[in-house]
């Protein structure tokens, strides 16, 4: 081991020229420059140190080294506690990184809500009820949007028939409170041929067969036309009830049939204009009933009475 005395620790220049320090045995990888220092006084190197700490000539010789020594002590805490607030909390840089990293992962992963338009959002047109403003029969009326109806598939006796005016007051309740009509086809007489539903979406054509108002007078002719009503027709059919409707008092007609004349009498011409298309005479009028004739004519024109419903040439038979 070297006797060789050594500089007490503290800031020297180095080799390099750099003021260094010195921590008494060693050079450190402290210097000047690292924590912004500038000694005082020529700062001595450590073989001077050493040589005028043993010579004990002047003052920095024997308390020089502490003062350095403190200083560089100083430098340290300081820069430890400057270091220390700066690690203080690692977590708030951290927390506002993820704080941002999160906010922005949530932007990105939640769709941005979209204000539809007034265009693009979906409508539901209104359902607009139709009523009975003039009612023909059980199957037949004129609505309130002006087009005469039809029941399809569905047939309603006549009033002057068993039950008619029983099937007419059974539609004229069911649709007091209006309806909707599923149309499908047009019939000859131009009337709009339809499946008919109340407020509650029942169906009339439906109602009547099971109530044993309807019948199935012209369901296999134009089956065709509406295959699912004909289907549920026929279960409705199958299991009718069996009303008990009067025989209502035959109505007294407005048309009375003329008597055929004798051989040797000549009938008399007759004293009214008569519609054309039927035989006997039927006056002209805004419209008749079979209810309102009581008799059968015969049509030898375009009925426009309708009172040949099944085309066979004859009306109200």
């Amino acid at each position: 081991m070297s006797d060789e005395p050594r500089a007490p620790a503290g800031w020297y220049p180095d080799a390099q020229g750099e003021t260094r320090y010195w921590d008494g045995a060693a050079w450190t990888g402290h210097t000047a420059s690292n924590y912004g220092l500038t000694p005082r006084d020529p700062t001595p190197t450590p073989s001077t140190a050493v040589g005028r700490s043993a010579a004990g000539t002047t003052k920095f010789g024997q308390r020089g080294w502490k003062f350095w020594s403190l200083i560089g002590i100083a430098s340290i805490l300081v820069i430890g506690t400057i270091g220390n607030l700066a690690v203080e909390d690692p977590t708030a840089s951290n927390e506002s990184v993820e704080t941002s990293t999160t906010s922005a992962e949530v932007a990105e992963s939640t769709p941005a809500a979209s204000t539809p338009s007034p265009s693009s959002e979906p409508t539901v047109p209104p359902v607009v009820l139709l009523f009975v403003t003039d009612q023909k029969d059980g199957d037949s009326w004129v609505a309130s949007d002006g087009k005469e109806y039809r029941l399809g598939l569905v047939n309603t006796p006549e009033s002057n028939e068993p039950c008619g005016p029983e099937a007419t007051a059974f539609s004229r309740k069911f649709l007091a409170s209006g309806f909707t009509a599923d149309v499908y086809a047009t019939d000859t007489y131009d009337r709009t041929v339809a499946e008919v539903f109340n407020d509650t979406g029942e169906s009339l054509n439906i109602a009547l067969a099971k109530n044993g108002l309807g019948n199935d007078r012209y369901l296999e002719q134009f089956r065709h036309e509406n295959p699912d009503m004909a289907v549920r027709l026929d279960t409705a059919l199958a299991s009718a009830a069996t009303p008990e409707c009067r025989q209502v008092a035959k109505p007294v007609p407005l048309v009375v049939q003329p008597s055929e004349a004798t051989p040797s009498k000549k009938a008399a011409p007759p004293k009214q204009e008569c519609m054309t298309g039927y035989s006997p005479c039927l006056p002209v009028v805004g419209d008749l009933n079979c209810g309102d004739i009581g008799f059968t004519v015969t049509v030898t024109g375009s009925d426009p009475y309708r009172l040949d419903r099944d085309k066979d040439g004859f009306g109200c038979d």
